[in-house]
């Protein structure tokens, strides 16, 4: 690491870390759901894998406590005692979540309330402050079934008037019927997928850490990083660290495109950790997440060919920033394209369910 262009360090800890206040893009939706959460509302975000769902959950409950003064207890719903990070029972989940209100408690001096391990947030209705709960990684609740993830949902978005809950679910066929029927649909919420970011935060998020360390990515690069991309901020901040790390450790000046459009080269992606989770991500995106109908139609869209495609595939994958309708229907984002070629074409080689 010590070898490494100081700016190739400082990506890294954004893509490992999330950006802060200043980087974050997207403000005016955080805004919007934020005000939805603190009108009485709950909310859901929406989004495949690396979309920034979670960086949007914690902005959204930083506003709504900004907006009311309240306080915020977040959970990520993996199991941290286990490397899958699948929970084991409805039981082991509230008590994880009983644990956190307990905590919330005793740190705001009302330990003398106990939370009922079976309707946890039930007991923070005796607090006058508003209250909002994140809950992350929503969708590993379909382990335990959907009866009992129903049952679940139900129980934390039966909350107090003072209590309104976030969540974060990734866009994946094994629970998109469910969320949408036991989440989405309910009355008194609010839910959103999380879009690509706009090129003037794209320029933010790339330009001001390097400016920093004395380096501008000129215009065509920016341009360049916006192509491969389709402008979703993991993908952005992954290629800056591959870029960055090709800079010799005391280089000043301009990053040039051609420095981006190298980086389009799945064997030398392949062989570096952040390069080759490129490529996972991608490959989960298009064979395990999206539904049959929305793969089919990336497909479609990388290689050509005919074939009908149902109207909410294309709103799907629309709504997520996957495909554009800008300029007639294409795929956002070269390298995402790209894989989907490799998959439609054999060049990748996937397995089949």
């Amino acid at each position: 690491m010590s070898e490494l262009h100081p700016l190739a360090e400082t990506f890294l800890d954004l893509l490992y870390d999330g950006p802060q206040e200043a980087l974050r893009a997207r403000k005016g939706l955080e805004d919007e759901l934020a005000a939805q959460l603190t009108g009485g509302n709950h909310v859901c975000v929406r989004g495949f894998a690396r979309a920034g769902k979670t960086t949007m959950l914690k902005g959204i409950l930083q506003r709504a406590c900004e907006r009311t003064g309240g306080a915020a207890i977040f959970l990520d719903l993996r199991d941290p005692e286990r490397d899958d990070g699948v929970p084991q029972s409805v039981e082991a989940v509230l008590a994880r979540l009983t644990k956190k209100v307990t905590e919330f408690l005793a740190r705001v001096g009302a330990s003398e309330l106990k939370a009922d391990p079976k309707a946890p947030l039930t007991i923070l209705g005796e607090l006058a402050a508003p209250i909002f709960i994140g809950l992350d990684e929503v969708a590993v609740l379909a382990t335990l079934g959907n009866e009992r993830m129903v049952t679940l949902l139900d129980t934390v978005l039966t909350t107090p008037k003072n209590v309104r809950v976030a969540m974060a679910v990734e866009h994946h066929r094994a629970v998109d019927a469910l969320i949408e029927t036991a989440v989405v649909q309910r009355p008194g919420m609010a839910s959103a997928f999380v879009p690509p970011i706009a090129d003037d935060e794209l320029v933010t998020l790339v330009n001001v850490p390097a400016q920093k360390h004395g380096v501008t990515f000129a215009d065509e690069a920016l341009g360049a990083l916006a192509e491969i991309s389709g402008n979703r901020p993991w993908e952005i901040v992954t290629f800056c660290a591959l870029a960055a790390m090709k800079l010799p450790k005391g280089f000043t000046g301009v990053v040039a495109p051609e420095a981006i459009d190298a980086l389009v080269n799945l064997d030398e992606l392949a062989a570096i950790d952040e390069g080759q989770a490129l490529i996972d991500v991608a490959l989960r995106t298009l064979v395990a997440a999206m539904t049959p109908a929305e793969r089919s139609l990336c497909e479609l869209l990388a290689v050509g060919g005919e074939g009908e495609i149902p109207e909410d595939a294309i709103a799907a994958l629309e709504a997520t920033g996957l495909v554009s309708q800008s300029d007639g229907l294409t795929l956002n984002g070269a390298f995402f394209a790209g894989i989907v070629e490799a998959v439609a074409r054999g060049v990748i080689k996937v397995a089949t369910e």
